[in-house]
């Protein structure tokens, strides 16, 4: 007869052994699998985080410097300063880096649009009064955007949807450099819902501090 300790496992405890290897195998698996979701589900919350915060940086980096200086587009009308139409917006900014010291002005042309793609588009141009042909740097700014609404504050402190209020007065400098007091842009963007932002203009606020009480 065979010595008890020299008795080796049945078939039945072999796929006892197995099984409960196996169930251990599911379970790191899907412990693993559920980690790797939390952590990619993480990283894109927080890529979405970060993409929201720079397009508002470059928002107020944009309007906090815009100033009164009209421009001229590529057909030769003068246009004003600040533009409000139809949903977009267009601005002459001060302030432009100029790190290399390059041989051009410091200040920028704006155009601010929402696209058919859900995307804040940012134009930007090197030149304020622009030849026929140029061609204007580009970037996406913020993607899954439902819905976006600017609109401006006027001095008399009335919410206008449309820069400068009386369009009538487009061959007036004065009116082509008026600028409003501050504007108000609501976005309603994945997954942070309806986000509400207003943007103050520093060349006014100078000017309103130096006019007479």
């Amino acid at each position: 007869m065979t010595p008890a300790s020299d008795k080796g496992f049945t078939l039945l405890e072999l796929l006892v052994a197995v099984a409960i290897f196996a169930l251990l195998g599911v379970g790191s698996y899907r412990l693993l699998a559920t980690t790797i979701a939390t952590r990619d589900a993480a990283q894109k919350h927080d890529a979405a985080l970060m993409q929201l915060q720079k397009a508002m940086s470059t928002l107020n980096r944009d309007i906090s410097q815009a100033i009164a200086r009209p421009v001229r587009n590529e057909y030769g009308d003068a246009v004003a300063a600040v533009i409000l139409k139809n949903n977009t917006l267009d601005l002459t900014r001060a302030g432009w880096p100029n790190p290399l010291q390059q041989a051009r002005s410091q200040l920028q042309r704006i155009h601010y649009e929402l696209n058919t793609k859900g995307e804040l588009v940012r134009f930007s141009w090197s030149q304020l009064d622009r030849e026929r042909g140029a061609k204007p740097q580009q970037s996406i700014l913020l993607k899954n955007i439902d819905t976006m609404q600017m609109k401006v504050y006027s001095f008399n402190g009335g919410l206008v949807q449309e820069w400068p209020v009386f369009q009538s007065q487009a061959a007036n400098n004065a009116a082509l450099s008026e600028l409003p007091r501050a504007i108000e842009i609501v976005v309603n963007v994945k997954p942070w819902g309806e986000i509400r932002r207003y943007f103050r203009l520093s060349q006014v606020l100078e000017v309103s501090k130096n006019a007479p009480q």
